[in-house]
């Protein structure tokens, strides 16, 4: 009995040299592969200052006008759709790693933050987007008089 070429392949993985495995799969791989089918999930960075909390998304190569960020109560939605560039027929993909698809990202805000859109900035650049979140100023201690009876 002979073997799918797809199991054959498996079972030769394991005995073969990992850098011949990576040029076969460079070269012989079609153009759509896991990563390319997996959904999109940009990375994220959230720091804090004295003033303000940033959050902080990697969306390479898309535009201002695919994202969208919201304030629903104390959550920060940023979603979005990386598009794929169309293939042309002077381009032929042998490999495809870049993950496509939509997005959406939730981020729980501290108490300590005005989750008002007044208290958000949005900047996109370079294909980084950047959220400020401003704090609530901080009120000073207030004494209160303890009066007797």
């Amino acid at each position: 009995m002979r073997l799918p070429t797809l199991l054959r392949r498996r079972r030769t993985d394991l005995v073969q040299d990992p850098f011949e495995r990576w040029m076969r799969e460079m070269f012989e791989g079609d153009a759509t592969n896991e990563a390319a089918e997996a959904r999109f999930l940009p990375v994220a960075n959230v720091a804090e200052t004295d003033k303000e909390w940033l959050v902080t998304l990697e969306l390479p190569g898309m535009d201002e006008k695919e994202i969208d960020v919201r304030l629903h109560g104390t959550q920060l939605v940023v979603s979005g759709e990386r598009k794929h560039e169309q293939t042309t027929k002077e381009k032929q993909y042998h490999r495809i790693e870049t993950s496509y698809g939509m997005f959406e990202r939730r981020f729980e805000l501290p108490p300590e933050v005005r989750a008002e859109p007044d208290a958000v900035r949005a900047t996109f650049h370079k294909g980084l987007l950047e959220i400020h979140v401003q704090k609530r100023e901080a009120k000073p201690m207030a004494r209160i008089p303890v009066r007797g009876e």
